[in-house]
């Protein structure tokens, strides 16, 4: 099941009537070119107060205190080696030793006009995220999880009702069909989170977030080296 929560923001001036998840008169940019790269939209994810408590409450549901670092890089990992930087990284404060290393990955979809919605990085979301996944649980991480972000741009679509103007699921089997157990290890977990653009606004201002688990990360015993680095993270 899909957790969803829907936003917009609308400024207070004065005016008798406010109207939400309405289209604005002049279109603004498509959520598939708002961000210059993966790093960006991971820490535009990181920075929303709905997506957080989604993702720390299905990883670590009875947490009260959940640290989270973007785009760690040493002493974690080694420069210009596979798997490069760590996403995201979350502990829980004086858990260390149960870490949890995310790969994030994008893929785009934008509806089109009477065709098929254009969708793009499919495969080389398959292929390398697979590989740097894998390359997490090589450094040890106590629970490992892949999280593949769908930037859906469904403005397009003719859905009376705003909300449900995403890619339908038919044209994304490829991607949510894929046989992740060829390629990745069992103990990896997968995460699929979306990004919706529904009305003609910037998603800044009006959007749908969605988040499911697809398969849980089973725990594996986080070496204590590691454990010590990451307490160093915050010294």
């Amino acid at each position: 099941m899909t957790e969803y929560v829907f936003s917009d923001r609308q400024p207070l001036d004065g005016s008798s009537t406010i109207s939400f998840f309405v289209n604005n008169p002049k279109p603004d940019v498509s959520v598939t070119r708002t961000f210059d790269s993966e790093d960006q939209a991971v820490n535009w994810l990181m920075e929303n107060r709905d997506f957080k408590k989604m993702l720390f409450s299905n990883v670590f549901p009875s947490a009260n205190s959940v640290k989270y670092q973007c785009g760690v890089k040493e002493p974690i990992t080694i420069p210009n080696k596979m798997p490069g930087d760590i996403d995201i990284l979350l502990y829980e404060q004086g858990k260390e030793q149960n870490a949890v290393g995310i790969e994030c990955k994008i893929v785009k979809t934008e509806s089109l006009e009477n065709q098929p919605p254009k969708i793009n990085k499919i495969t080389s979301v398959q292929k390398k995220g697979t590989i740097q996944a894998n390359g997490y649980t090589e450094i040890g991480f106590n629970r490992v999880y892949l999280l593949i972000i769908l930037l859906d741009d469904g403005r397009h679509y003719k859905n009376p009702n705003v909300m449900f103007r995403t890619t339908p699921f038919k044209w994304l089997k490829e991607l949510y069909g894929f046989d992740w157990q060829t390629r990745m290890s069992d103990d990896i977990g997968i995460i699929y989170v979306h990004i919706n653009q529904f009305t003609t606004n910037h998603i800044n201002q009006t959007k749908g977030l969605g988040l499911r688990v697809e398969r849980k990360a089973i725990p594996i015993l986080q070496p204590e080296e590691l454990t010590d680095k990451i307490k160093k993270l915050d010294s």
